[in-house]
């Protein structure tokens, strides 16, 4: 069962699809030539140059909207390359619907859930439709299949080194269009948080047993739709979130691993439901749990053994009518209760997701499934009331995902997918309370830790959702964030200049950077909140992390950077700060060219235009000023600032925050010239800044 979904993982999985197709296309427009020997080495010499151009497709999945420029691409390449073929043409098109329409919307769902053999009528409107990540998605896969095929077929007809030479060209315009669309318009994935799990409870546990529900693919506003009486009264007597978000990509196996581990998919490693590499790649809460002598399991079905193994999955086979596979789910939930008595069950439902799936979210039958799930876990929880399960329990009922349109689309994060239903119910939860902003399903793993008195999972960056006395209050600290070399001449100016009465709640953490004179013992002298000290010189960049990752364990509600040279004015950090505190912005820059400048040089200034120029183009906006010493984050951008380079971090970070849909402001500050010490810029500094901004875009990818 584990080997045939991987290998339908395989097929289904649009990654891994498109090359197999290719490949499987380009042999049937062979066969005419089966024994032409010189044929088949001039087709393999084609699909050998086009490797570049299966790396990009590979790579870059054009989400959504960014689909467009896939079409863009195949209209330059019939202009371009003025190569038809009709026969290749239409051989895709046919494979392409026959594998989605007929074998897997027609066959493959009568086989595997019982739908009926006339499902392909309407299967083929969803596939039209439909923007996930899978092969089903027409207006990616279609495109990308075209121009691979017909690309080896201008190749085996003209072989000669000028139309390699063009094939090549058209590769590194498509890389090219590929990396800019993505830095430009890929922004509405969620950022990574970086904020380790604050609040942890160990050796105290809330709750004899956690209950954790995922109706797998439900969408909350369908939920809301549906005749819900039982789970409506979880929701009543109990705790719920209006806004709580899955992970990017939104698909089952990667959004599970973010649920039970707090990390994000970066960090464990499960992108797609196609796993070429099993097993999660940091700790989980069933081994936070195992490290206390405690023990969890998870009822599921196959997909779910890639991330968590088969000793803590118990599995049914997802061949089963859908209107049978939730009594077996929760038949073997039962059994594993009686059994095993763990303190964490996890229990999948499947038959929403399969209903969306097979005949589309927007129809009736997936309100009918949701209603009858409903009763499903009614009766669970009527039985584990029975058997005592229940005494000292929390339940809680989430999903893994939502689902948008087309053949129950999820994993680009359409606005349907994004959001999860989330309830909270029984030992320890307080009655009556609504979770105000968004949440993330990160946040399920650290809560379930809380709850059940074992520390968090390592690697967790979500956060407790609640305790039983309500929400866990956040800080209130400004952070202000001094990284220092060989500053302790500068440092008392700078510190006695920053305005604490009008800022509030300030904390300010100076960052001695392996100084060898005393910048660290006049930054205690002078006032500073905290000092951290690196033993060596690291590097402004590695400065400015360290810093904000102390701001971070502060959990600031907003962080201020600032150079300690008093080339930046610590007075002008209220104007900063203005366009986060009214809520316009989340991330803003201190601009010297918008405000007014003493002694600039020239040299500096020519190289800050150049540099800022390619920030600009990068970033597809105008910026005056990327190189500025003088910043601002909101909590959401301090969160998710990712610092991955000792020397430069100005243009990097830009483009980073950017990326993660973070809104930027600029602010007119005043400048003047530092008068004495080093500046850090030179020659390592300079030829440093375009590789790190190259690696910073060329690693954005979906």
């Amino acid at each position: 069962q584990n080997v045939a979904a991987r290998l339908w993982n395989v097929l289904n999985e649009g990654k891994p699809f498109t090359p197999v197709f290719v490949l499987g296309t380009l042999v049937l427009l062979g066969l005419p030539h089966l024994t032409d020997g010189g044929y088949w080495v001039r087709q393999g010499i084609a699909v050998v140059a086009l490797l570049p151009l299966f790396a990009v497709f590979y790579r870059y999945a054009f989400p959504l909207r960014l689909r467009a420029g896939l079409w863009v691409l195949l209209a330059v390449f019939l202009a371009a390359f003025r190569f038809v073929d009709p026969v290749a043409i239409g051989l895709v098109l046919a494979l392409y619907l026959g594998f989605t329409v007929v074998l897997w919307g027609s066959i493959y769902y009568h086989l595997r859930i019982g739908t009926p053999w006339t499902n392909g009528f309407r299967f083929w409107r969803l596939v039209l439709e439909n923007p996930d990540p899978t092969s089903g998605n027409f207006l990616e896969q279609v495109p990308k299949l075209l121009i691979l095929v017909l690309l080896s077929g201008f190749l085996v007809e003209h072989s000669g080194p000028l139309s390699f030479a063009a094939v090549e060209g058209f590769t590194l315009g498509a890389g090219l269009l590929a990396v800019l669309t993505h830095q430009w318009w890929f922004t509405w994935a969620p950022p990574d948080p970086l904020t380790p799990t604050h609040l942890r409870n160990e050796n105290v546990p809330v709750s004899r047993r956690v209950i954790l529900i995922v109706i797998d693919g439900c969408r909350p506003d369908r939920l809301a739709e549906a005749r819900t009486p039982f789970l409506d009264s979880l929701a009543a007597q109990g705790l719920v979130c209006g806004d709580m978000r899955t992970v990017y990509p939104a698909r089952t196996v990667t959004a599970f691993t973010s649920m039970l581990t707090g990390a994000p998919p970066s960090v464990h490693g499960m992108r797609s439901n196609f796993v070429p590499s099993l097993g999660v790649k940091c700790k989980s809460i069933f081994d936070a749990l195992k490290d206390h002598g405690m023990h969890g399991r998870l009822v599921g079905i196959a997909h779910l053994v890639d991330s968590f193994g088969d000793r803590t999955v118990e599995t049914v086979t997802a061949v089963t009518p859908n209107e049978e596979i939730d009594d077996a789910l929760v038949s073997r939930a039962k059994a594993v209760l009686k059994n095993e008595d763990p303190e964490l069950l996890v229990l999948q439902t499947l038959s929403v997701d399969q209903t969306g799936h097979a005949r589309g979210s927007y129809y009736p039958e997936y309100l009918e499934r949701i209603e009858a799930t409903d009763h499903l876990i009614e009766d669970f929880l009527a039985w584990c009331r029975e058997e005592g399960y229940l005494e000292g329990a929390t339940v809680i009922v989430t999903s893994d995902h939502g689902q948008g349109k087309g053949i129950g689309g999820h994993g680009h994060l359409t606005e349907p997918e994004k959001r999860v239903p989330f309830i909270a119910w029984g030992e320890g939860i307080p009655q009556g309370l609504q979770l105000e902003g968004s949440r993330s399903l990160l946040d399920v793993a650290p809560t379930l830790a809380y709850y059940l008195g074992v520390s968090p999972p390592e690697q967790s960056v979500g956060q407790v959702l609640f305790t039983p006395k309500g929400v866990p209050e956040r800080g209130d600290s400004l952070a202000i964030v001094i990284p220092a070399y060989n500053e302790a001449e500068a440092l008392p100016d700078v510190l006695a200049r920053i305005p604490r009465q009008q800022l509030g709640d300030v904390t300010v953490i100076v960052v001695d950077d392996g100084s060898t004179d005393a910048t660290a013992v006049v930054a205690e002298r002078e006032g500073a909140d905290l000092v951290v000290r690196h033993s060596s010189n690291l590097g402004l960049g590695a400065a400015l992390r360290t810093g904000l990752e102390t701001a971070r364990g502060l959990d600031a509600r907003a962080a201020v950077y600032l150079d300690a040279d008093l080339e930046y004015d610590p007075a002008e950090i209220p104007a900063l700060l203005a366009p986060i505190e009214t809520g316009e912005a989340d991330y803003v820059l201190g601009s010297r060219f918008l405000g007014t400048r003493h002694g600039h040089r020239l040299f500096r200034s020519l190289g800050n235009r150049v540099f800022t120029l390619v920030l600009s183009v990068l970033t597809g906006r105008r910026i005056s000023d990327g190189q500025t010493g003088f910043r601002a984050f909101s909590a959401s951008a301090l969160n998710v600032a990712e610092i991955v380079h000792d020397y430069n971090y100005a243009q990097v970070l830009t483009l980073n925050l950017l990326h993660k849909g973070m809104r930027l402001a600029e602010v007119p500050i005043t400048y003047r010239s530092r008068t004495s010490g080093r500046s850090f810029i030179n020659a390592n500094y300079l030829w440093r800044v375009p590789f790190g901004m190259a690696r910073e875009v060329l690693g954005n990818q979906p």
